[in-house]
């Protein structure tokens, strides 16, 4: 399952805040297919990359299999990504000599 409470990541550059998220409470049991839409610049990717584990939030909780995994070091979150959580990029860097299968 995952589990998100208040939610919210902003970046900051330059000395300007932009808000990608902002308390965004979501709840996904096991199995369950979800689609996540929005137009552009609406915090998709953002909410995709915490939910997978590449980043974390500016404050509030997540939880992956009722554990609260934002608060893990980079090298356990990549355990845990690594043996439960599949992630195909947006834009993905194949090498050309490998097959499919070798380069997953």
């Amino acid at each position: 399952m995952i589990q998100t409470k208040n939610l919210t990541k902003v970046f900051t550059t330059q000395e300007v805040e932009t808000t990608a998220l902002n308390n965004v409470n979501l709840e996904v049991q096991e199995g369950e297919f979800v689609a996540v839409m929005g137009p552009s610049g609406c915090g998709k990717s953002t909410l995709l990359h915490i939910a997978g584990m590449l980043d974390n939030p500016t404050n509030g909780e997540y939880y992956f299999m009722g554990e609260e995994v934002s608060t893990y070091s980079e090298k356990k979150r990549a355990n845990l990504r690594k043996g439960n959580i599949g992630f195909v990029f947006q834009s993905f860097n194949l090498i050309d000599e490998l097959t499919v299968f070798e380069n997953i």
